[in-house]
């Protein structure tokens, strides 16, 4: 069945948009978010739009996905025609964005800089997970343009990761943190979940310690939501 839009007609095949979409284009800040859907694992508790080696069906892979977000990302410049929209923000998230090359990735910034220009002092995110990234492959993604990352902590005790599916260990998270600092990233995020079952108030308080001992300079908290059709 074809895509449709809101009223009922069909999505048009080059993308274009409605011209109420595009009032008031150029005179708001202009982003970008950029989804990279691929996980080595899911985790019981995700729905979101990941999928893992085994669940990819013909036609798409990690091979290929720069290439293709870089013809999405030639696209929209054509459907949002020559307004003038420095980027001041790029988040590239997923999934687990880092699964794929820092060169892909630097790939997909950089056309997003040709097409649109980067604002002056733009940050420019990427998520991770704490076990998918070393030294080497850091600094290969800050000397590809990225400013800041996200790190997926979630939890500082093992048995509420092990609820939660996750393939980190509690101390590779201020590992990761130390390496990125060493990159020369002067930005990091570090996300937590709260609300796990088996999670008391001591694990609660003990991760927002450790979170809080890696001194990143932006912490994330979110409640665990358990969402129909997940194995959770």
């Amino acid at each position: 069945m074809p895509a449709t839009l809101p009223d009922g007609d069909p999505v048009p095949a080059d993308g274009a948009l409605p011209s109420s979409a595009l009032e008031g284009l150029g005179g708001r800040p202009f982003a970008f978010y950029v989804h990279v859907p691929f996980c080595v694992t899911r985790c019981g508790y995700c729905d979101f739009n990941t999928y893992t080696a085994t669940e990819l069906g013909p036609g798409a892979s990690r091979d290929s996905y720069a290439d293709t977000a870089i013809a999405e990302v030639r696209m929209a410049r054509r459907v949002l025609g020559d307004a003038d929209l420095p980027v001041e923000t790029v988040f590239v998230g997923g999934g687990t964005p880092t699964l794929l090359p820092p060169d892909d990735l630097g790939r997909v910034l950089s056309a997003i800089d040709a097409e649109f220009g980067l604002a002056p002092g733009a940050e420019v995110t990427t998520e991770a997970n704490p076990e998918s990234v070393d030294e080497t492959y850091l600094a290969k993604l800050r000397e590809v343009g990225f400013t800041r990352i996200s790190y997926g902590m979630q939890s500082a005790r093992e048995h509420v990761l092990a609820v939660l599916e996750r393939t980190h260990t509690p101390g590779r998270v201020p590992q990761v943190v130390d390496w990125t600092r060493k990159a020369g990233f002067e930005h990091i995020n570090l996300d937590l979940i709260y609300g796990t079952p088996g999670e008391t108030d001591d694990d609660w308080r003990a991760s927002l310690e450790a979170a809080l001992a890696s001194e990143p300079d932006h912490v994330s908290a979110y409640a665990l939501i358990v969402e129909d059709g997940t194995r959770l």
